[in-house]
């Protein structure tokens, strides 16, 4: 019965040291000639202070692209995540900072646009996959609102972007198909109220954000029917996207 207090202290003890473990703040070591601390986190506050080479800053917390360090002599202040990324741990190795994500490596993007097609109100809704920086697949639904009809699409297609690393324009182009169906609203009613479409486009983007852009695309569509008379359609439209 004796040993079981001391039992109950030494698991105490080592449950504080797991805590304080935890706890232990990350510092790093300057490497280059000085590091800038700023007052708040963004460049357009000033610097307040200048950490010198083989000083150590102790890494307080994180907000988007700066980090809240704290100075040898205790004052804090803001560091802009590239600039921090420079230093290293005390054993030598490059410090743990991890960067931001770059624009063109994202893989998933998630959209919504407004645009007019064949002379209607287009909503638009999409959802894209990146299989490389440049190509990717997207998959698209929207619905055209008119007088005499409503009209409900879908469609699939490869999209290819020119130069994905270019943050504020980038032109795109792409190739797919589609499926149209009718909704009527006042007579005659359609010959055929479903069809099936391909499509080209052309189009851009840009970066507003890290996670969101805006994105401007042009289609012309042909569309396949029993009569054999293909008919052509077109539709402009402008949509807003987070991508991760």
């Amino acid at each position: 019965m004796r040993r079981l207090p001391a039992l109950l202290l030494l698991l105490q003890a080592f449950n504080v040291g797991l805590v304080h473990a935890k706890e232990q703040p990350l510092e790093l070591v300057v490497t280059e000639p000085y590091l800038e601390m700023h007052s708040g986190p963004g460049r357009g506050y000033p610097v307040v202070y200048v950490v010198g080479r083989d000083e150590v800053v102790t890494v307080l917390y994180s907000r988007t692209d700066w980090y809240r360090v704290r100075a040898p002599r205790g004052q804090e202040g803001w560091v802009r995540r590239e600039e921090l990324a420079k230093t290293r741990l005390a054993s030598g190795e490059p410090a743990p900072i991890p960067p931001y994500p770059d624009f063109p490596t994202h893989r998933w993007e998630l959209g919504a646009g407004y645009g007019v097609y064949n002379r209607q109100n287009l909503v638009t809704a999409y959802v894209d996959y990146g299989f490389t920086d440049s190509l990717d697949i997207e998959a698209v639904v929207q619905q055209a609102l008119g007088t005499l009809d409503n009209r409900y699409i879908a469609s699939i297609g490869i999209r290819h972007t020119f130069v994905p690393e270019w943050k504020w324009f980038s032109p795109t182009a792409s190739i797919g198909t589609a499926y149209q169906y009718i909704e009527d609203k006042v007579p005659p009613a359609p010959l055929q109220n479903a069809n099936q479409m391909a499509y080209a486009s052309v189009g851009a983007r840009g970066f507003i954000t890290r996670r969101f852009m805006w994105r401007v695309d042009w289609r012309a569509y042909v569309v396949f029917n029993r009569l054999n008379v293909n008919e052509e359609l077109e539709e402009w439209k402008f949509g807003l996207a987070v991508f991760f």
